[in-house]
């Protein structure tokens, strides 16, 4: 047995690591340094950008675009700032919070 942590012991330790790193950096939007605002589903108008989109929300949110933007990009998951007529998203909503 002693051989054999031995013969794969490095191994074993770097599964484990590795484990434990997508487990922490695979944590739940929330954990992610979001607002906890409520939210709702808003289907892309033609035209319409992460910028107008956030513009019609940060006044009711109290926070500005730019946060505003970031919190819309992380929680749908968006690899860049491009947007489609049509698309779904979930934005944020003054909630109770």
């Amino acid at each position: 047995m002693r051989s054999l942590f031995k013969q794969y012991g490095t191994h074993i330790v770097t599964a484990v690591l590795i484990m434990l790193f997508v487990f922490v950096t695979t944590v739940p939007t929330e954990s992610k340094g979001l607002e906890p605002y409520d939210h709702e589903k808003v289907t892309v108008e033609e035209g319409e950008t992460l910028w107008s989109i956030a513009s019609k929300l940060h006044d009711d949110l109290d926070t500005n675009k730019e946060s505003v933007i970031h919190w819309i990009s992380v929680y749908n998951e968006l690899e860049g700032s491009v947007i489609f007529a049509g698309q779904e998203l979930t934005v944020p909503v003054k909630g109770e919070h």
